[in-house]
């Protein structure tokens, strides 16, 4: 068994080397993500690491559709992303039309269904039992992966970990810094509106931005634009559901 993991693990990083190889790039979490996604027969791939407050937030995506999918969870705060990060556990969906995905995420499901994904395995990141994000492969057709495909994916998330350590001993930046590059601003202007809805509405701060998703989503807006409005007093949330 011990060698059957070993092996696996081997040949996760050679297919990371061989990626690497082909852009003259060293192997980094860009890689990793898009290895998870191919041994999951994956059409794209998104990463979301756990920012401040809890929240998952997009860093990375390998195609359009994926951010698009990535940006929407986040500003729904409901997807398989989300699931994840509360729960910790690798996440498989193998229907998205079925009842059950619906259930799951009345709003975030059709959304996904329109762009034409079929099932979608959600990938935690763990050091040890800190949450650290999440690994979306969108697939374009129904069904499960392989138990050999899914100890792959696992490797992979590994790998993003072992590789932001690196990055940090070689005097780099790490995940922090693929949060802070992109999305350090973003991530603090919904907070700071949040923070102001509460106060104008005399509500909880989780409730302030399940009303700033709600009013996001609504005017088929992203959570950062609605948040910058709120801030820039361009937009103000009445009472009321």
């Amino acid at each position: 068994m011990e060698i059957r993991r070993h092996d696996r693990a081997a040949s996760v990083w050679a297919k990371m080397c061989f990626l690497a190889s082909s852009t003259d790039l060293p192997v980094s979490i860009e890689h990793a993500c898009v290895i998870c996604g191919e041994v999951l027969d994956a059409a794209g791939v998104g990463l979301a690491l756990i920012g401040g407050g809890g929240l998952a937030e997009p860093v990375f995506a390998t195609d359009e559709r994926s951010r698009e999918l990535e940006d929407l969870q986040f500003t729904l705060g409901e997807g398989p992303a989300v699931e994840v990060v509360r729960g910790g556990m690798l996440l498989v969906v193998t229907d998205m039309t079925s009842s059950e995905a619906s259930l799951r995420w009345p709003i975030f499901t059709p959304e996904a269904i329109d762009r034409s994904v079929k099932s979608i395995i959600a990938v935690p990141i763990q050091a040890g039992a800190i949450k650290v994000g999440v690994v979306d492969c969108y697939r374009e057709f129904a069904g499960a992966p392989s138990r050999e495909s899914r100890a792959q994916a696992l490797v992979c998330a590994e790998a993003v970990i072992a590789l932001a350590i690196a990055e940090v001993d070689a005097g780099g930046p790490g995940l922090a810094g693929m949060i802070d590059r992109a999305f350090t601003g973003r991530r603090d202007r919904v907070h700071q509106a949040a923070g102001m809805v509460s106060v104008q509405l005399g509500i909880g701060l989780a409730d302030a931005l399940a009303r700033l998703r709600a009013h996001a989503y609504a005017n088929d807006r992203k959570l950062d634009e609605v948040a910058m409005d709120v801030v820039l007093r361009r937009v103000t949330l009445r009472p009321g559901p």
